[in-house]
């Protein structure tokens, strides 16, 4: 791993080339995901279902923490099961984190003024970390170097539909630190057209306007890798539009979500990448997490987690390969 200060883009692009796998656990738990033993505990009173929740998330990250550069837990998901859920946020982020993953907290925060502030003070704002010096330190001592933040978290997903002054402070903070973002561009749900698809009197769309803006915020922060630390989210399920984002913005690290489960395959994302296979990285959640169900191995889900998620990077890999773009 590099050190925190270096900008986001470089460290993707690294980690990407390190581990030789475009592919991003989504950490997404609900009750319907656990496996039979830990449904079981889950059912046993509240702190069997806390503690089966934290097994579960955290044992994906271990499972799959040598196959893959980065995971993203959706905090949506943690934030149903109140404030212990944000805990386990916390401790899965730290646990992704100390095994060398990073961590994409996936938030999708836009507000504005002082509201947009606070909340980038509160996912952000941390003091500069060693990563020598977080390898010598146990969980207890790491969480009380970060205090009261929901983090580490190498990069954050944003909204930014409210325009840039909820952006803003984020980029303030977050670029600084070394920290990056993905910004909702075009998303991958099915009604994402009602919004994203309006054509402007320029004849282009909303989706493509907000990627000229993503491109622009993200010029002063482009690394020696030529990426830049500011990423746009665009969606496998929409391949068709993906080269065409691509143009848009040539220097911006894509997170594409919808591979698997929401029906995105591999030589969907292709456009995605650069012309060297660099620049995007493919998120996965529930095709990982719920792997022990497809192949009917309950008492080994972590194995099938693993199993899926190498799957994946060889599905991912070959497409590339396939496009001649794969330069890892």
């Amino acid at each position: 791993m590099t050190n925190q200060k270096q900008p986001f883009g470089d460290r993707l692009d690294q980690a990407v080339r390190e581990k030789r796998s475009v592919a991003v656990v989504g950490i997404d738990p609900t009750l319907a995901l656990l496996p039979p033993d830990l449904a079981s505990q889950a059912r046993e009173g509240t702190t069997g279902l806390y503690t089966a929740i934290s097994d579960f998330c955290v044992g994906i990250v271990t499972a799959v923490a040598d196959l893959v550069p980065a995971v993203k837990p959706n905090i949506a998901f943690f934030e149903a099961f109140g404030m212990h859920g944000l805990s386990i946020y916390k401790s899965v982020c730290l646990t992704a984190y100390n095994t060398g993953l990073l961590v994409i907290g996936d938030v999708k925060r836009g507000d504005i003024g002082s509201t947009a502030a606070a909340y980038a003070e509160g996912l952000l704002s941390a003091p500069p970390v060693d990563l020598q010096e977080i390898a010598t330190l146990s969980t207890e001592a790491f969480q009380e170097k970060v205090g009261v933040l929901m983090g580490p978290h190498d990069a954050l997903t944003l909204n930014p539909y409210l325009g840039s002054d909820s952006v803003k402070p984020f980029l303030d903070i977050g670029l600084e630190n070394g920290q990056g973002f993905f910004v909702l561009v075009k998303t991958s749900n099915p009604s994402s057209a009602e919004v994203q698809d309006l054509r402007l009197e320029n004849g282009g769309t909303v989706a493509e306007s907000v990627a000229r803006l993503v491109n622009d915020w993200g010029k002063t922060s482009i690394g020696e890798s030529g990426l830049s630390s500011v990423g746009a989210v665009v969606g496998a399920t929409h391949p068709a539009e993906l080269g065409r984002y691509r143009e848009l913005m040539p220097d911006t690290p894509f997170l594409v979500p919808g591979y698997g489960a929401q029906g995105g395959g591999a030589a969907d994302v292709v456009a995605a990448f650069r012309s060297d296979g660099s620049g995007a990285v493919v998120n996965a959640s529930r095709s990982i997490l719920q792997a022990w169900k497809k192949d009917g191995t309950p008492d080994d889900w972590q194995g099938a987690a693993r199993r899926a998620a190498m799957a994946m990077n060889s599905d991912l890999r070959e497409a590339l390969q396939q496009a001649g773009k794969w330069g890892l």
